[in-house]
Formats: C-alpha cells, structure tokens, sequence
C-alpha cells in the first residue's frame, strides 16, 4: 500500500526498489550536484538560521558551482542544534517556517549528550525518510507476503520505527506490533506468528537468541528467513556479529545505518556489500583533525548532507561517526552502481589512541565475537595508569562455560587483542549477567580517565 502523495520507485517484481541504485556514476554525480545547488538555496531562502551563520562566514549560494565549493558552507554539529532547541524551543533550526503541519516526531538517543527532537512533515516522512528505509528491506526481500517484525518499545527511534513504517505503508508486509512486550513473550510471538523477517538492534537480537536456547525454542526451525540490523555496528563493521547472529537465527542477516536527522542512507545488499542511497544524501569523508577531505577510500570523520528533506535539511552535518571510507568504483557482483560503504569504526568520543594505536567499540567488538567462549556482552573502559592510557576489557563468558575454564577464556582474549591491536589490555571475565542488556544502543564504551 502506497501513502498518498508518494512516488513510485519501483517495479513490484524488481530486486532494486529505486532507479538510482542503477544510475551510471556520471548520471548520479549531475543528480548530486543539481540537489545540492537546489537545497543550498532552499535553507538560505527559508532559514534564518542558515542565513545567519552562512553570511557570518562570508558565504553566499552564489559561490556553490561545484563539489569542492561546499568546503566554504560552514560545518553543522549536534551541539548547535540542541542550542538552538533551547533558544527556540520546541524543534529551534530544525523545523524550515512555512513547511506543511508535522505528523512525525523523532528523537536521538541521547548517547551523546542532551537529545535532539527530529520533525517530520508526511511528505519528508514517507516520502523522503521510509523512502531511504525502503531500499535495505527490499534489498533484503522484504515483500508483501512477509510477516514482520521490529523488536523495540515503540520510543521515538526513528531507525527502527522507520522500518515498521515503511514494510507496513510502502511495501505492504504485515507487521506485527509488540511495543510493551518483554523479551519472553515477544520469542513466543514471533514463533506464534511465524515471523519471517526480523529487525533490531545486534546486541538485543542476540540477547533474545541466548534466551531462546534457555526456552527450549530452535530458532532455526521457525520460519525466519532475514534479520535487519541497525542502531549498532552490524554486519558491516563487525563481521563476528553478523556471523553469530546468522548462526543463531539460521538465516541470512542484512544491516542499515544511518542517522536519525537524516536518513537510513547506508544498507548491505545480497552480497554483504554497504551501499550508499547517494541521490538521497552526500557524503564526505573528512580528516578528524583538519577536518579536511581525505583521500578517495580512505578512513576519516563522516559528513553528511541532505539532498531531498525539507522540513530540516542537515547541510555538512559532522555525524561524529568514524568510518573506514567510501569506495566510489566498486563494482558490486549485486549490479548496484551505489558507492560501497567500507564500514564504521565506532563514535569519534569511543575511539581512543593508546601507544599510538586508535581502539574503537567495532574493533574490540569484531575480536571479542570470534571468540567462542565469550558471550555477546562486553564493555570496555579507558582509565588513567599513572601518566599513561590504559584499557581494561570486561567480558562475560558463554553460558555453560564452567568457571575453572575463566582463567583461560581470560588469556584467550588478552592474546587475540594484543594480535589484533599490537598493544596490551587489561581484560575482566565477570559472572554472567553483571553487564547490562540493551533494547537499542547498547553503551560498549566508558572513559573513566577523568
């Protein structure tokens, strides 16, 4: 079922839900450039918040001509939202005056500070926002003979409610709610159900495997046939997750990112390929310390500009996310012509450089879910050693793994991290369940340096 007002994108039995996921790259480029020019010139129309700060830095939609021009509009960083929330409460620059009535709230996770209340008119909602979450649950076979199911609790999480939105009024799937039900009662549901499509966050997904085994319940034999993740690195980042959860679940497992102000722009294809909805946004991968592009491909601090929303566009928004890079010449054996997205590499405020090496949330992750022994729960902290940087890593062991086999889960893992690293860290085999169990992000990372 289409919503109103939407454009169609695709053709009911194609495998790409958009055109644009076939464009030639020199078609895509004149599509960017064309809807950069048209959203530049739409925020200094209609913003005056836009105005303000582009005018106070000597810029004017005149000067944009090309791609190397928008190193000239300054940067947008969250902080300055949530100013400008306080100051002009409720949604301060994030609501253009004049836009059509809002029918959509968001709101970010707080994960990094006080969080940003997100507007969505229906046009941008539908047609922009579940448009962009339309492309990973298609890609991964989503149709409208599917039953699905998004496992959260109903907040204002636009990645995961975008996703029950969109297999609901775009793509026609039944979906089945369960926003109050606690992690028991939504196994038997979806086994009730027979749920063919599962979507939640990786930490929370295979806290419901683990406790499917303590049920008695073989997830492999009810009928699920893909799992979407997001919220947290997936697949694409940390290949260890995306293998125990194929393991645990028996089926495939696609992943989609993104942000919440923008879009869910980032999503793996058939072939375990990240892909970029790159007529819905772009993308620039900058030094985090120059704040500098980087060379094609290589990693750095991920940047991103709206090309469609209007109710807030983010012009060279700073995510804060540290990514391994975009490679625009992949070919993808998938026939998709999207940029491949290399990956992420965790927060820019999770990453920190002890003997002269970054150690990131996905890093530690990918080693610590190779390891057998280990469960799917761990943390790790940054503390002082006197003068020097230290990291203590916490795990907590695999069910069933008797406790006089501790010391040796401990050595395993102090081991692969210092291979994977080239650096030593402190690692805590703690009682299984001392760690916490999240919903939707989980928080991995603790800097008790100060």
């Amino acid at each position: 079922m289409r919503m109103p007002g939407i454009q169609q994108t695709t053709k009911v039995h194609s495998k790409y839900w958009s055109v644009a996921e076939l464009m030639p790259k020199r078609e895509m480029k004149r599509l960017q450039l064309g809807r950069l020019r048209e959203q530049i010139d739409y925020a200094w129309e209609n913003s005056s918040f836009y105005r303000d700060r582009w005018s106070a830095a000597g810029f004017s939609p005149s000067e944009f001509n090309s791609f190397d021009d928008l190193r000239r509009i300054p940067f947008l960083e969250k902080d300055e939202i949530r100013k400008s929330q306080e100051q002009d409460p409720p949604y301060g620059m994030m609501r253009i005056p004049g836009r059509g009535p809002i029918n959509r709230i968001a709101m970010t996770s707080g994960t990094t500070g006080k969080a940003v209340l997100i507007p969505f008119t229906e046009e941008d909602y539908f047609g922009v926002f579940c448009d962009g979450a339309a492309r990973y649950l298609w890609a991964a076979g989503v149709n409208e003979n599917d039953v699905v199911h998004v496992a959260f609790g109903f907040m204002p999480f636009a990645g995961l409610a975008g996703a029950y939105d969109t297999a609901e009024h775009l793509i026609g799937s039944l979906v089945l709610p369960g926003g109050a039900w606690d992690s028991d009662l939504r196994l038997k549901m979806i086994e009730k159900f027979h749920v063919t499509v599962l979507v939640g966050t990786p930490s929370y997904l295979l806290h419901m495997a683990a406790l499917a085994v303590e049920n008695g319940i073989d997830l492999k034999t009810i009928g699920l046939r893909a799992i979407l993740t997001a919220g947290e690195n997936g697949m694409m980042s940390v290949p260890s997750t995306g293998r125990r959860l194929e393991e645990a679940y028996g089926c495939k497992v696609f992943d989609y990112a993104g942000t919440q102000e923008t879009n869910n722009f980032i999503w793996t294809c058939e072939e375990e390929v990240g892909h970029i909805s790159e007529d819905l946004v772009y993308c620039e991968v900058l030094d985090p310390e120059t704040l500098e592009p980087v060379l094609p491909g290589e990693p750095g601090t991920l940047c991103v500009t709206d090309l469609l929303q209007k109710t807030h566009p983010m012009i060279r928004f700073l995510t804060g996310d540290m990514v391994n890079g975009i490679d625009e010449n992949y070919e993808c054996p998938c026939g998709r012509t999207l940029s491949r997205f290399k990956g992420f590499q965790g927060r820019m405020g999770d990453i920190i450089k002890v003997k002269g090496v970054c150690v990131s949330v996905a890093g530690i992750e990918n080693v610590i879910r190779g390891i057998d022994g280990c469960s799917d729960n761990y943390e790790y902290q940054a503390v002082k050693d006197g003068e020097k940087d230290k990291i203590i890593v916490q795990v907590e062991p695999a069910k069933g793994l008797r406790q006089a086999r501790w010391p040796s889960l401990r050595t395993k893992v102090e081991r692969t991290l210092r291979e994977a690293f080239m650096i030593n860290m402190e690692v805590d085999v703690l009682h299984p369940g001392t760690l916490p169990i999240y919903e939707l992000k989980a928080r991995r990372f603790r800097d008790l340096r100060s």
